[in-house]
């Protein structure tokens, strides 16, 4: 049998030292500091590439032209993605909380898709993910893609923190502050900011692999 005392001294000494991972972003002074140093990064690029453009027109001669011809799917993807995350109303009763529970990420997913109103294709095309590998997912209920197709699915539905926190439990993963990538992501989602372009500026910018 153990001896209490010395169960009792372990466990003083766990209490005295142990510090739990910080896994998960929450929005603390510590994590709003970098979100501010990425801010700041956001607007510089800004304004080098409004100075590039700047420079680019005054170089070139302004001639009279016939207007750009517009790619209307490209058009119409973007009219059904502007806005959507601050005009979506996500029902949170308990009874479908309760639900969802046990929902594996596929069917998250999939629920999410089908909450924003979305086509499959529209949720997979934006989230840069190829047509074969969605098919996986949606045809197997226990598959469960790598951690950064589901980090640009987070990105594709426009969710916020919360939500993107709850699908990306449902795949086994977790945002983690040692990762720059997942803090990046974080930021843009803190802030509704589902631009993946400028996303993967960011990511460049610090050496991050991009989507």
């Amino acid at each position: 049998m153990t001896d209490q005392k010395l169960i009792d001294e372990v466990g003083k000494y766990i209490d005295k030292y142990y510090e739990p991972i910080k896994d998960d972003i929450k929005m603390d002074k510590e994590m709003l500091s970098i979100f501010d140093e990425i801010t700041r990064l956001r607007k510089k690029r800004a304004e080098e590439k409004a100075l590039q453009e700047q420079q680019i027109q005054e170089s070139s001669q302004i001639e009279e032209s016939e207007p750009e011809e517009f790619d209307v799917s490209t058009m119409q993807k973007t009219k059904i993605q502007k806005g959507m995350s601050s005009t979506l109303s996500v029902n949170r009763k308990i009874d479908n909380l309760m639900d969802q529970l046990e929902e594996t990420f596929s069917q998250r997913l999939l629920r999410m898709i089908d909450e924003r109103g979305m086509t499959d294709s529209e949720a997979y095309t934006k989230a840069y993910v190829d047509r074969r590998h969605f098919s996986k997912i949606r045809k197997d209920v226990n598959y469960v893609p790598n951690k950064k197709t589901v980090l640009a699915f987070t990105i594709a539905l426009e969710l916020s923190l919360d939500e993107a926190k709850d699908l990306l439990a449902s795949a086994g993963f977790a945002l983690s502050r040692s990762s720059k990538t997942d803090i990046i992501v974080a930021y843009f989602l803190q802030n509704k900011i589902y631009d993946m372009f400028e996303i993967n500026d960011v990511l460049d910018a610090y050496g991050q692999p991009v989507f």
